[in-house]
């Protein structure tokens, strides 16, 4: 699989496979999306001036599961999303 060809996946996987990899949610109560920051080791390794958190909506029904591979990508390259892949 590739990172545009990722099967559907709904927010609570979503939310699940995050943790399992060490992110952390960051607790603010504003807006639609809550923020998910992701262990020091993958902030050196930033690209494509990617912030320091992936937004994760919290409707129920995703759809934007492309972007948050995406912001994945630029925060651990390949290797982070194929982690992301198995724990979905």
């Amino acid at each position: 699989m590739g990172m545009g060809k990722l099967e559907t996946f709904k927010r609570n996987r979503c939310i699940a496979a995050l943790l399992k990899l060490g992110f952390t949610r960051k607790h603010t109560r504003r807006g639609g999306h809550d923020k998910y920051v992701p262990p020091a080791h993958y902030l050196e390794s930033r690209i494509n001036n990617q912030p320091p958190f992936v937004m994760v909506p919290r409707s129920r029904v995703l759809h934007c599961q492309e972007e948050i591979v995406k912001e994945l990508h630029n925060l651990g390259g390949v290797d982070l999303v194929k982690k992301f892949e198995e724990y979905l």
